[in-house]
């Protein structure tokens, strides 16, 4: 017997979140902490594999939490390539180091935060409770 869709399926918010960091640590804590926390966790370690994985995954990814400073495509660069995929999709940057971008340039770019490492978990999944919810 075929049920018809309810139509609060389509209204379930997305809790995914696409992480981009080249540490393996990060990741690695991410991926074990986020689950418990509620979220869907997809993590990889460079642009290209964000790009493909943002792609194939879109319907299910609400957040990017992108590093700033990574071998070959940084940050930003990851961001404007994603925007032209989803121009609307959140965005929050982390960083211990910057390089040639200041906080406000990187907010500018329409990351509606930066999130300072080290991190405290707790901190990490409040900021990611209020992206979700804004």
């Amino acid at each position: 017997m075929d049920f018809p869709m309810s139509p609060c399926a389509d209204a379930l918010p997305r809790t995914g979140i696409l992480i981009v960091d080249d540490e393996p640590a990060i990741r690695a804590l991410l991926l074990a902490a986020l689950p418990a926390q509620g979220f869907t966790v997809f993590a990889v370690a460079d642009g290209q594999e964000a790009l493909a994985l943002y792609q194939q995954h879109q319907a299910e990814i609400a957040m990017i939490l992108l590093d700033v400073r990574m071998p070959g495509m940084d940050g930003p660069k990851i961001l404007e390539s994603i925007r032209e995929i989803n121009p609307a999709l959140r965005c929050c940057f982390m960083t211990g180091n910057p390089g040639q971008y200041t906080e406000q340039e990187l907010l500018a770019l329409g990351s509606a935060c930066v999130v300072q490492k080290p991190f405290g978990l707790a901190e990490l999944v409040q900021v990611l409770r209020w992206l979700m919810a804004n």
